[in-house]
C-alpha cells in the first residue's frame, strides 16, 4: 500500500490538476474557435454549402450561423496577425 500523502503533496497535486484542467479548457476553446472559423470559410465555397455542412454535422443551419458569428475574428484580431 502506498503511503498517505502529506499536506504539501496534496497541495502540489491540487495545483497540478488545476493547471491541467486550465490547459484543457484553453485548448478546447482554441480548437472550437479554429473549427468554426474553418466552417465559416467552407460555407462560402458554393451556394447551398451551409445546408450541406449542417447535414454532415447533424445540426441546423441557424446553429452554424450563430457559431460562425460567435467565433468570427474581429477586425482587431486580424490586425494583430
Amino acid at each position: 500500500m502506498s503511503p498517505r500523502p502529506n499536506d504539501q503533496a496534496r497541495t502540489e497535486l491540487r495545483n497540478l490538476v488545476a493547471q491541467a484542467a486550465q490547459h484543457r479548457a484553453t485548448e478546447r476553446e482554441r480548437l472550437e474557435a479554429e473549427f468554426w472559423q474553418e466552417i465559416d470559410r467552407l460555407q462560402g465555397l458554393y451556394h447551398g454549402a451551409q445546408q450541406d455542412i449542417a447535414d454532415e454535422l447533424g445540426i441546423k443551419r441557424n446553429q452554424i450561423l450563430r457559431q460562425t458569428k460567435r467565433y468570427r475574428p474581429t477586425a482587431q484580431d486580424t490586425a494583430n496577425d
